[in-house]
């Protein structure tokens, strides 16, 4: 799993982490939390009462792949670019969070992923590590 959070000054667009089939993205309503390391300390339920966006990647040797859009504190919405049940390639967009901080999850396959060392080690310690677009966070392991 990756918890992507964004900050107010990040990149608010996000792409998919593969090549595959997306399903229809599901709206579940819910609360709009700050989603910010301190917020998440005291309560991590927030990731499940957040209003959030559900849709499963599907691809022939990853697997089913979870993305989890969750809206937080001034970013009450949400904006799917991608078409509903079509065929995407990797690097396409997936859409957009309007203005202020937010967070995608992304749910792997247990054993499709292998992380990048230095990811693992400073998850480990509780160390969030900053990641540009396009940067490798990891690699599917066939």
């Amino acid at each position: 799993m990756v918890i992507s959070r964004l900050c107010p000054v990040d990149y608010h667009r996000f792409h998919f982490p593969t090549t595959g089939q997306i399903s229809e993205t599901q709206l579940i309503n819910g609360s709009l939390f700050s989603v910010s390391p301190i917020a998440l300390r005291k309560k991590i339920a927030i990731f499940w009462e957040n209003k959030r966006y559900i849709s499963i990647l599907e691809n022939e040797k990853a697997g089913k792949i979870v993305q989890l859009l969750i809206g937080a504190t001034c970013v009450g919405k949400v904006h799917v670019t991608a078409p509903s049940n079509a065929l995407v390639e990797k690097g396409d967009e997936y859409g957009y969070f309007a203005f202020g901080g937010s967070c995608m999850i992304t749910i792997f396959q247990p054993s499709s992923v292998q992380f990048n060392q230095t990811l693992v080690e400073q998850s480990a310690n509780g160390i969030e590590t900053y990641a540009k677009i396009g940067e490798s966070m990891g690699s599917f392991i066939y």
